[in-house]
C-alpha cells in the first residue's frame, strides 16, 4: 500500500454555497481573476483554490509537463506542493507514465489505484480528471480529483477552465514578438553592418597623463661640507651667469678657524727667525731650523686649507641659466650635509615633459610614440613631442599612487616655461574601435575571476 496521502485535509464545499450563483457569472468570475492575476505564482494558486467554487472535488493540481518531464507545481490548500514526500513522488510516477502513453495529450479520466490492481490506494479523492491547456495541451494541464465519479456537467467546466487557465499562463510567459517590416528589417541589418564596418578601423591606442615641463640635464648645486644656508642671493627662477654668487653658507666657525690660522703661521715664522739667527753661533740650532721651517709650512697648509674653506661658503653659478629651487624662506637657516642638493641651473632652452602614465596603460609607452601636451595656461595650442624613454617599473609618486615615469622631448611649438604643467596624450599602437569598447569590460572581468 502507498502512505497516506499527506495533504491539508480539505473540505469540499457544500453543493448549496457553489449554487448560490449561476455557473455562468461564476465562470466568468474566475477568467477576470484569472486575467487580474498578478503573475504565474497567484495564477496557479487561483486555478487550483479558486476553482473549487465551481466544482465538489477534493483537490487541484497544476500539472506542467516539458516533453517527458512532469511536475506538480500548485495544489488546492497548499503555498507548496511537496514533490519529494511519498504521495507526490508516486503522482508523479504516475503522470510521467501516462504522458509517455499519449493519455495526457487530451482530457482524460482513471481512478487511482496502487501497484497492484487490485488494491485502491489510501486516498479519499480517487477519480481524477484531467483537462489540459489550451493552445498547446503538451504544456501541462488542472489535474481534479473527486471522490465520486464527476457529473457530465463538470466535464465540460473542467475543460473550460483548462482552457482559460491555459491562455492566460501563455499569455504571462510571453507574447512573441511581431515580426519587423522589411523597411525596418532593412535599416536594422544596414545599421549593424555600419557598426561593424566602423568597429574594425584601427586608430591609435591613447592613454592621458599629467605632466610637466623640466630641464633638461640641469646642473645641481650642493653644499661641499656640512653646514647651514646663511642667505640666497637670487630668486627662484631668475637669470644668472657664470660666477654670481647664489648661496652664502654660515662662514662663523670657518672664519675663526682662518684666524687662529693665521695666528699659527705668524708663530711658526718667528720661530723659524729666530732658530735662524742662532744658527750663526750655534750648531745645535742648525738642527732646530730645520723643525721651525716644516711647522711654518705646516702652518701655511692649515691656513690655505681653512682660507679655501672659507671661500667655498659662497656658491657661485658655474654657468648661465635659470636658478631652479622652491622658495627663498624655506632655504634659509636650513641644514644641510656634503653633497646635499640645494637648487639647480638649468638653460631655458633645453627641457623635457616628463609625464606619469597609468599603470593600465603601459602599452602605449613605447620609445617614439608620439605626445601631445596641453598646458594649463594655453589649452588651445597643444605642444607636440617625442617619448625618448620611460621607466621600466612604476614609482611612487609624492601624492600617492604609482604610474610609470617617461620623458618626453619637444619636436615642434614654443618652448615653454620650466615647471609649467599640463595633461599629455600618449599615442600607442593602432588597434579596431571595438577593441576599445571591449578592453575595460574585459579587464575589469579578468580582474574579477581570474580568468
Amino acid at each position: 500500500m502507498v502512505e497516506p496521502v499527506k495533504l491539508r485535509s480539505v473540505t469540499p464545499p457544500k453543493a448549496k454555497r457553489a449554487r448560490s450563483s449561476s455557473v455562468l457569472e461564476t465562470l466568468i468570475r474566475l477568467e477576470g481573476e484569472a486575467i487580474a492575476s498578478k503573475d504565474v505564482l497567484s495564477l496557479q494558486h487561483q486555478a487550483v483554490n479558486r476553482s473549487r467554487d465551481m466544482l465538489d472535488c477534493g483537490h487541484i493540481f497544476w500539472i506542467s509537463r516539458k516533453g517527458g518531464n512532469v511536475k506538480i507545481l500548485a495544489v488546492t490548500g497548499q503555498e507548496q506542493m511537496e514533490r519529494h514526500t511519498p504521495f507526490g513522488q508516486w503522482l508523479t510516477t504516475e503522470l510521467k507514465t501516462r504522458a509517455r502513453k499519449g493519455d495526457l495529450d487530451t482530457a482524460c479520466q482513471w481512478e487511482f489505484k496502487s501497484r497492484r490492481d487490485s488494491d485502491l490506494i489510501n486516498y479519499p479523492f480517487i477519480h481524477a480528471h484531467y483537462a489540459p491547456f489550451s493552445p498547446d495541451p503538451k504544456a501541462g494541464g488542472l489535474l481534479f480529483a473527486f471522490a465520486t465519479s464527476p457529473a457530465d456537467s463538470h466535464v465540460a467546466i473542467m475543460a473550460r477552465l483548462g482552457e482559460v487557465y491555459g491562455l492566460v499562463h501563455a499569455a504571462r510567459k510571453g507574447i512573441k514578438r511581431a515580426r519587423m517590416m522589411p523597411r525596418k528589417r532593412n535599416l536594422f541589418y544596414g545599421t549593424v553592418a555600419v557598426l561593424a564596418l566602423i568597429g574594425i578601423i584601427p586608430i591609435p591606442m591613447t592613454t592621458l597623463a599629467p605632466a610637466e615641463v623640466v630641464a633638461d640635464t640641469p646642473f645641481i648645486l650642493s653644499a661641499e661640507f656640512d653646514g647651514v644656508i646663511k642667505e640666497i642671493f637670487v630668486t627662484p627662477n631668475a637669470e644668472v651667469k657664470a660666477g654670481d654668487p647664489l648661496v652664502q653658507l654660515d662662514d662663523v666657525t670657518l672664519r675663526n678657524e682662518l684666524i687662529l690660522a693665521e695666528k699659527e703661521l705668524q708663530l711658526a715664522e718667528v720661530r723659524r727667525r729666530m732658530s735662524g739667527l742662532r744658527a750663526f753661533v750655534d750648531a745645535e740650532a742648525k738642527r732646530e731650523l730645520a723643525v721651525a721651517d716644516a711647522e711654518a709650512e705646516l702652518a701655511i697648509a692649515r691656513r690655505d686649507y681653512a682660507k679655501d674653506r672659507l671661500d667655498k661658503t659662497i656658491l657661485r653659478a658655474p654657468r648661465d641659466g635659470l636658478a631652479l629651487f622652491s622658495d627663498v624662506s624655506e632655504l634659509t637657516g636650513r641644514p644641510v650635509s656634503n653633497g646635499e642638493a640645494i637648487l639647480r641651473i638649468a638653460e631655458p632652452t633645453r627641457v623635457l615633459l616628463r609625464l606619469h602614465a597609468p599603470l593600465a596603460h603601459g602599452e602605449a609607452l613605447r620609445e617614439g610614440a608620439r605626445v601631445r601636451m596641453f598646458l594649463d595656461n594655453d589649452p588651445v595650442t597643444p605642444l607636440e613631442a617625442e617619448l625618448v624613454r620611460a621607466s621600466y617599473r612604476a614609482v611612487t609618486l609624492p601624492e600617492g599612487g604609482m604610474a610609470f615615469d617617461a620623458h618626453a622631448v619637444l619636436t615642434e611649438g614654443d618652448i615653454p616655461r620650466i615647471g609649467a604643467r599640463g595633461v599629455a596624450k600618449i599615442y600607442g599602437e593602432k588597434a579596431p574601435i571595438a577593441y576599445f569598447l571591449v578592453r575595460r569590460p574585459l579587464t575589469l572581468a579578468r580582474q574579477m575571476t581570474g580568468l
